[in-house]
């Protein structure tokens, strides 16, 4: 008997065991919450193999709507007792009873927060997947602007796939211990990854690792990563040989206003050289980069506070651009955007075909007139 065949043993005993509890993945319309209810919690960790780094994140999972007790999520903005309350999230809810839940990373914008994307986070979990956003320290909003201890750009650029490495270690870990809140909720054969701006470079990394010695960025691919999203995604840092080793299922998600990371070349660029089949690209017409964030709910926060608005304009990047009068209006750009991720990666990590139906450029034409959508499979 080899030395895997233990390991390969007791995890086929593992599943058996769970089989009958585990729930058939529930269909629903992408286009809004799905059938669960939301919770939240925050995962505090520390990394030992580089120097107990240490990690916040944020945790969204399902819950059972007859289960979901508790108050209502407040995401702290950690200054002037600020903050968001959660129009769906229930802090600390009783986890699903429904095992072998498909895991997401979120990973964050340059400089950005944890609870960034939150309404696409909530749909996630609404539709059955267990989601981590982690903070990534170095390159975060407090990092950046409060103590000004940011890291350099190679700093982050390899720290970041690391932490998502090691958040998949972690919840797949906790699936594995019949102690813990996860255990056998996440499954560990279905993990995806998806992110905004610096964190759409963070996603594309996990496909494709960064070979990038003139830079200072060594980043290996991780394989456990099955399909990735990224989101405006700071590409420019990948040569040409990085991203022509792609090899699993991809959804650019784009603005095409954005002259943060412009369409051209940052979501061009992997279009055209990433083999993956299928792969999907949507482009929502007007709108731009901060389009993909909280930053107007952020901005209200502020202006409720008193804080006027030209102070707002200095504190939030893009704020007229994004939520300014005649701007793209942003509960548009928030629902497509949870819209296509929710139906990617329905279709790319429950491998259910039925959303294969909205993933389709007949349907963006009949249904979606504010995004150019482009799709591209193996050839028959």
């Amino acid at each position: 008997m080899s030395r895997r065949a233990p390991a390969l043993l007791a995890l086929l005993l593992f599943f058996t065991a769970t089989a009958a509890h585990a729930g058939r993945p529930r269909y629903a319309d992408p286009n809004g919450y799905g059938p669960y209810a939301v919770g939240h919690t925050l995962l505090d960790t520390t990394d030992p193999a580089r120097g107990d780094r240490a990690l916040r994140s944020e945790v969204w999972y399902p819950a059972d709507p007859g289960n979901a007790e508790g108050e209502p999520t407040f995401y702290d903005f950690q200054f002037f007792n600020l903050g968001l309350v959660s129009p769906i999230a229930i802090e600390d809810a009783p986890i699903t009873e429904t095992y072998w839940l498909p895991l997401i990373v979120f990973s964050h914008g340059n400089c950005g927060t944890s609870w960034q994307s939150t309404p696409m986070m909530e749909t996630l979990a609404s539709h059955g997947f267990v989601v981590v956003s982690p903070a990534h320290t170095g390159n975060t909003v407090n990092d950046c602007i409060g103590t000004g201890n940011a890291d350099p750009f190679a700093v982050a650029a390899n720290n970041r796939p690391a932490d998502v490495s090691f958040l998949i270690d972690t919840m797949i870990a906790r699936s594995f211990d019949p102690s813990d809140f996860f255990f056998a909720r996440v499954h560990p054969y279905r993990v995806g990854v998806t992110g905004h701006s610096f964190g759409g470079y963070t996603a594309l990394a996990m496909a494709a690792g960064v070979d990038r010695p003139d830079l200072g960025i060594e980043v290996a691919p991780d394989p456990r990563v099955r399909a990735i999203a990224p989101i405006a995604p700071a590409s420019g840092v990948f040569d040409d040989a990085d991203l022509a080793g792609i090899e699993i299922p991809m959804f650019l998600l784009s603005a095409s206003e954005d002259t943060t990371t412009p369409v051209i070349p940052n979501t061009t660029r992997p279009w055209d050289l990433v083999p993956a089949r299928p792969s999907y690209r949507a482009d929502i017409l007007g709108a731009d980069h901060n389009h993909f964030a909280s930053i107007c709910d952020i901005s209200q926060a502020l202006a409720d506070f008193g804080v006027p608005e030209a102070q707002i304009a200095r504190l939030v990047p893009g704020f007229f651009e994004t939520c300014g009068p005649g701007a793209f209006p942003i509960a548009e750009a928030r629902r497509i955007q949870g819209f296509y991720v929710t139906a990617f990666f329905k279709r790319h990590l429950y491998a259910d075909d039925r959303y294969d139906a909205f993933l389709q450029p007949d349907y963006a034409t009949a249904s979606e007139p504010g995004v150019d959508f482009s799709r591209k499979d193996a050839p028959q």
